[in-house]
């Protein structure tokens, strides 16, 4: 089992069917995680998110700018939820009056124009899938990850969540799985030899 500091990966989230009471009280829902594979085979465990330090301070933001000098980037705030197997953040958006930006990115989800979130999580510890247990040897299989944070995005305008998360997955891979080493060069002379050799043995025949 091998693990890391400070790697953080982000995820895409889905929005859920949102009730009318949910509206009234400025709320929607978002699938935050599940088990399925993704599209970068990974799998986060359910049983290994640590959720303490996002609720201790549990914002939601608009395009992951949680760093931003504009207090507007943050929407509004969360809470988080196991169900039914997923992971689901339910997010109460701030009023107009104290944010016009929350105000603008909740009601173009309620016009279906923004539909999708983005997690951020700093997996400690992860492996490789283990065939003997029914899973896939090829996929990622983060077990302890605590989550950081997460925002609503638009897919289009949001590159960089997507490069970060393709590069960290890559670096983590890069630790499991240990390259190929280069062959010596004297090992390569010998290969073209042989394969020289197999080409004129093959036109003799």
């Amino acid at each position: 089992m091998m693990n890391k500091e400070n790697q953080v990966v982000t995820r895409a989230a889905f929005l859920r069917e949102t009730t009318t009471e949910m509206l009234e009280n400025r709320q929607v829902e978002f699938v935050i995680s599940s088990e399925a594979v993704d599209s970068y085979d990974t799998v986060f465990k359910m049983d290994g998110w640590d959720l303490t330090r996002y609720e201790s301070n549990p914002i939601v933001c608009y395009q992951h700018k949680s760093g931003s000098d504009d207090p507007d980037n943050i929407i509004g705030t969360s809470q988080v939820r196991v169900e039914d197997g997923k992971l689901i953040g339910l997010v109460t958006f701030e009023d107009v009056a104290t944010n016009s930006k929350a105000e603008k990115v909740f009601r173009k989800i309620q016009a279906g124009t923004l539909r999708m979130a983005s997690i951020g999580a700093r997996p400690s510890e992860y492996r490789m899938g283990i065939e003997a247990d029914g899973e896939d040897k090829n996929v990622l299989y983060f077990t302890r990850q605590e989550l950081m944070e997460w925002s609503v995005v638009s897919i289009g305008s949001n590159p960089d969540a997507l490069k970060r998360n393709a590069s960290s997955v890559a670096e983590i891979r890069k630790d499991l799985i240990p390259e190929i080493p280069a062959a010596k060069p004297e090992e390569k002379e010998c290969r073209s030899v042989q394969e020289a050799q197999l080409i004129i043995n093959k036109n003799r025949i």
